[in-house]
């Protein structure tokens, strides 16, 4: 099992609290099957809690920082997996954990999205919390026709068109009278 821990949450050396990027990690637990169905669900989780809490998160970072450093001049790292090298390949990023403040001195944002650039065969999710902390995700997409057809079809429909009304940016219509 695995699980992407935020780990800028979980930082306590000052100098790390400076670093802008991606602190987000994996970590995992090898559990077989049939011994996480045979567990009491308080088991299970006290698992998970305990390889979410067990790494020294300054240390991992900072390695993990130093490698990327050190390694940078050799090119990106996930470009063929990214372009769908060999394979269509698809990308989904979920910042759901993520609070999004947009208020950067003139009221907070509808929407706020990553950059994506669809490129090759590749494709990519990217769902954020809507700002306003009401529980909806916005989801971007740059996907195959096929696939946003199957998507599109899928019942219950969970995905609805992105449009001025669902970001707040139109005032609902109002009931007219006859009178």
């Amino acid at each position: 099992m695995g699980w992407v821990v935020d780990g800028r949450r979980r930082l306590t050396a000052p100098k790390l609290h400076a670093y802008v990027g991606n602190a987000c990690t994996l970590v995992v637990r090898e559990a077989g099957v049939e011994e996480v169905l045979n567990m009491p669900l308080r088991d299970v989780t006290a698992m998970a809690r305990e390889a979410v809490a067990a790494p020294a998160y300054d240390e991992h970072f900072q390695e993990l920082v130093d490698w990327v450093e050190e390694h940078k001049a050799a090119g990106p790292y996930a470009e063929a997996a990214s372009q769908g090298v060999g394979c269509p390949a698809l990308s989904v990023t979920a910042l759901t954990g993520f609070e999004i403040d947009t208020d950067i001195g003139f009221g907070r944002a509808a929407m706020a999205m990553p950059k994506t650039d669809a490129r090759h065969s590749s494709g990519f999710l990217r769902i954020v919390p809507k700002p306003g902390d009401d529980g909806s995700w916005i989801i971007g997409a740059f996907v195959w026709p096929r696939l946003a057809a199957v998507l599109e079809s899928d019942e219950p429909c969970v995905f609805k068109p992105l449009t001025a009304e669902s970001l707040g940016l139109v005032a609902p219509k109002a009931h007219q009278s006859r009178l």
